[in-house]
């Protein structure tokens, strides 16, 4: 039998296929980079949607993979069950093998059941499969092929063979995309004493919900886009999209009956058991709370390690809502009042380290950025949920909580809303959706990052596109010349092949040519402008941005003239100054990236960038902020290679053997099998597809003008090159003039000069404090001297024009201890305006006096407001003028009172 480790078993998947002729592809990022209709990857087949749509394509036809996965928003959502089952997840790991319009339904059933049954030798009298029973409404069949195949190119019961609806076989990724039918492998786990279900009691098992009977494999037979209104049409080409759980086989494999009790987990629960003192298996409630924890730390630590960032909106919010809820079931159920999430990571590291290498390459920062979120939530976590305590105590036993309300967990303790309701249940009660709805949106609802996906055409317009570049000896690809040296790489004539002549305006023209100069957006750099004209001047169209759709780059703008009748011939003209001055900055990037990854470390790693022909801006991972000295070390190093004016020397090679070699690769980036790599000098070496310089001195000088935080754990560098930096430091030299005349000193002596100008403001706040001091001490001895008796109470009304609301506070501090029965008014200034305070205490209060009172009354003759407690109160007056009349008044409402 073969060897049932975790690494062991992933790598007998791989081999399998890899022996049928399938590329072995990595996994792509956790978080699509290119499609708005996900948060996050949701299945295998997210990195290959644009080949099933027909608007992409690979070097390969069969492919095998494990992807990360997470499932935490919309249809895919599993996050409630996390913890308090077996076998859900929100992150997990998809197998898959993919046939792209190469084999179909044969072989994709017949080989998965020779890995199941042949080499992991699953018994065969547990295996079920289920098939897709047709959907007259949608105008679908049954899928009687695959039930065929099952029945005779297999050696399967054929009893265990069954028809499930669409529901559970028919696979469709969102409301909008590729989708078909598909056939299941379950397993029957056994019942009591092991014995599986046989005959008419299998009803009760298979897609019944239940622990007993699993979903293991699910073979998709891609054969449709779902389109916006609902319909569904045929794509281009048939593939294969299966997909297997790997912690659910790993379970079965390795005789479990639980995913969390194999050695994908076991390592994590031991780590968590060390910080918490508690062990996994040992109580019911503390078991939810380990499943819980290292599900959502594996989860954010993919994330994270992908270069998803934490953030109240999207994706971020998702992530910051699990680390919250892994914190809140550590605290409630583990008793971990610190932050101990992040000392979890390093061990997750270790277990999908050897799948996903980019985890343990940046296990610091995934514990950065956990660590703070942890640290954040803290500070507000108890106070929460002492709140949630008062609002559970008012509500009645199975009742609903006042969405309102509760609403407030969020706003003001930052709770999310799954995390409310889950404190809700499990005290027996349900938050009220309408008020909760009402007042979020009166917060400002949150952004929402999913959405339909939309396409620059429709299948049926691409397949037509298709058909008339192939009817002209074309293939269905813009040709790029960007990258060639000579005038092809900015000017060239060529044949238009779809025209969209836009509003009636013009504006939002799209063109698209058989060959293109204009760079399309890409990896963080913008794409080209310039113009494209008919050769005839019929008309001419001017390109503000350019964009990538699969093989086809499209050029949008604003459009003059008529709109041709077919193919035309046009020049295409980039407008070269603009990219030069983005192709300096682009450079310009590449040489900052390795700068500070020398001066601060190899954990610096890109988060982000934006190479335009302005500026550039540059995102990385850094705990914390540079130094004075490191800025400059930085600059110092960048301009060093670009007075070295080493060649900039771009190849194209293999992706595996770049990677090899130590070429850089950016997380989160999705690299075609070849790759072009940029060589400046030897010294800084990455894979790129964009526009470089020719040789690192063209770059000119580069000026770092802006370093700062965008993010815990992430800071960001803009900075210019070229002309750019020639007048950014002659700004930086006018300001540095001015200021210097301003001050009347020399350039070279500024510093000194504001450093001795902050001395003397420090000195005379110093003075101004030693002088209000001695302004209260001095209205101290005579508000002693003005206190009078009135029935056994200190009472004194008095103006002190010298002192603000401050010094009155200090005064009023003071007064309280010059008797324990006292009923004293003090009036201040503040410019125009009269600052007042009122005190009472002892006998005063005792009697009817109240500081509430008397400032009302101080208001009605001087105007202005104010209010407080009946010990104390204070005000501000606008009519300077009226304080003796205010005195007046005070003073005969004392006697008044307390003679009564």
């Amino acid at each position: 039998m073969s060897e049932r480790t975790r690494d062991a078993v992933r790598q007998q998947f791989f081999d399998f296929f890899v022996e049928r002729e399938h590329r072995h592809v990595p996994s792509s990022p956790v978080f699509p980079q290119d499609d708005p209709t996900l948060l996050f990857t949701n299945a295998g087949m997210n990195q290959f949607k644009d080949v099933f749509l027909g608007t992409g394509q690979r070097d390969y036809s069969r492919a095998v993979d494990t992807q990360k996965c997470i499932r935490v928003s919309g249809k895919h959502n599993d996050l409630e069950e996390v913890g308090h089952d077996t076998y859900h997840h929100t992150f997990f790991e998809m197998l898959g093998n993919w046939s792209f319009g190469d084999y179909f339904k044969e072989e994709a059933i017949t080989w998965a059941w020779d890995l199941l049954t042949g080499v992991w030798g699953l018994p065969k009298e547990r295996l079920w499969a289920t098939v897709f029973a047709g959907d007259p409404a949608s105008g679908v069949p049954a899928d009687e092929e695959a039930e065929a195949i099952w029945r005779e190119k297999t050696d399967i019961d054929p009893t265990h063979v069954l028809r499930f609806d669409k529901q559970d076989n028919f696979w469709e990724m969102g409301e909008t995309g590729p989708c078909g039918p598909c056939s299941e492998i379950h397993i029957d786990r056994g019942g009591p004493g092991g014995d599986p279900l046989v005959g008419a009691d299998r009803a009760l098992g298979v897609n019944a919900g239940n622990e007993r009977f699993i979903e293991l494999w699910n073979l998709v037979f891609m054969q449709f886009n779902r389109l916006d209104d609902g319909t569904l049409k045929p794509l281009p080409a048939c593939h294969v999209d299966t997909g297997m759980g790997f912690e659910r086989i790993l379970a079965v494999l390795q005789g479990k009956s639980s995913n969390y009790d194999t050695d994908a987990f076991a390592p994590i629960f031991q780590r968590i058991g060390e910080l918490t003192g508690i062990g996994y298996g040992k109580d019911a409630t503390s078991d939810i709370a380990f499943r819980v924890i290292a599900d959502h730390v594996r989860a954010v630590s993919s994330a994270f390690a992908d270069g998803a960032l934490p953030s109240n909106t999207g994706r971020g919010y998702v992530l910051r809502r699990l680390i919250r809820r892994a914190a809140r079931y550590g605290r409630q159920s583990l008793g971990m009042e610190a932050p101990f999430l992040f000392e979890v990571a390093p061990t997750v590291a270790e277990v999908l380290g050897a799948a996903f290498p980019e985890i343990r390459a940046r296990v610091d920062h995934v514990q950065l950025l956990l660590q703070k979120e942890e640290e954040a939530f803290g500070r507000t976590l108890g106070r929460g949920l002492v709140h949630f305590e008062k609002l559970a105590g008012t509500a009645k036993p199975g009742g609903a909580l006042e969405g309102a309300r509760v609403f407030d967990l969020y706003a003001t303790y930052g709770f999310p809303r799954d995390l409310v309701e889950l404190m809700a249940r499990e005290r027996e009660l349900s938050v009220e959706s309408e008020g909760w709805d009402t007042a979020e949106r009166e917060h400002q609802e949150a952004s929402k990052a999913e959405g339909t996906f939309k396409q620059l055409m429709t299948t049926e317009e691409l397949a037509g596109l298709e058909a008339f570049l192939r009817e002209k000896g074309w293939e269905p690809t813009t040709t790029s010349t960007y990258h060639e040296e000579g005038e092809r790489g900015r000017r060239l004539e060529t044949d238009t092949v779809r025209v969209e002549t836009g509003d009636a305006e013009g504006r939002g023209a799209q063109l698209i040519l058989r060959e293109s100069p204009f760079y399309p957006e890409s990896g963080g750099q913008i794409g080209d402008s310039g113009s494209i004209a008919h050769v005839e001047g019929r008309f001419r169209m001017e390109v503000e941005e350019t964009v990538k759709f699969g093989g086809l780059v499209v050029h949008v703008g604003t459009w003059s003239g008529l709109a041709p009748d077919g193919s035309v011939r046009v020049v295409a003209e980039v407008d070269t100054a603009r990219r030069d001055r983005t192709r300096r900055n682009h450079t310009g990037t590449h040489l900052l990236h390795k700068a500070l990854r020398e001066v601060l470390g190899d954990h610096v790693t890109q988060q982000g960038s934006y190479v335009g022909p302005d500026r550039l801006r540059f995102d990385f991972s850094h705990p914390s902020a540079m130094t004075p000295e490191e800025v400059e070390d930085v600059e110092r190093r960048v301009n060093a290679h670009v007075f070295g004016n080493a060649g900039v020397e771009t190849t194209l090679e293999e992706l595996a053997d770049a990677k090899a070699r130590g070429v850089m690769a950016l997380f989160g980036e999705k690299y075609d099998e070849r790759v072009r790599v940029v060589d400046v000098g030897g010294w800084s070496t990455e894979l790129c597809g964009g526009t470089h310089v020719r040789s690192a001195g063209d770059i000119g000088p580069f000026a770092i003008t802006v370093e700062t935080a965008i993010q815990a754990g992430v800071r960001r560098i803009e900075a210019v090159t070229g002309e750019d930096a020639v007048r950014w430091i002659q700004e930086q030299r006018r300001l540095l003039t001015r200021s210097a005349r301003a001050l009347k000193t020399a350039p070279d002596e500024l510093p000194d000069r504001i450093e001795a100008l902050q001395q003397q403001v420090k000195d005379a706040k110093k003075a101004q404090k030693k002088s209000k001091t001695a302004d209260v001490t001095g209205a101290f001895d005579a508000l002693r001297e003005a206190l009078r008796e009135i029935e056994g109470v200190a009472t004194c009304v008095i103006d002190l024009p010298d002192l603000d609301l401050a010094a009155l506070r200090e005064l009023g501090t003071r007064a309280k201890g010059l008797s324990g029965d006292l009923a004293a008014v003090l009036f201040g200034r503040d410019g125009e305006r009269v600052p007042f305070l009122a005190l009472c205490q002892g006998a005063a209060l005792e009697r009817g006096l109240a500081a509430g009172d008397l400032v009302k009354e101080v208001s009605g003759v001087l105007g202005g407001g104010g209010g407080g407690k009946p010990a104390m109160a204070q005000g501000q007056g606008l009519d300077a003028a009226r304080v003796e009349d205010a005195t007046r008044a005070l003073q005969s409402r004392m006697e008044a009172t307390l003679s009564a």
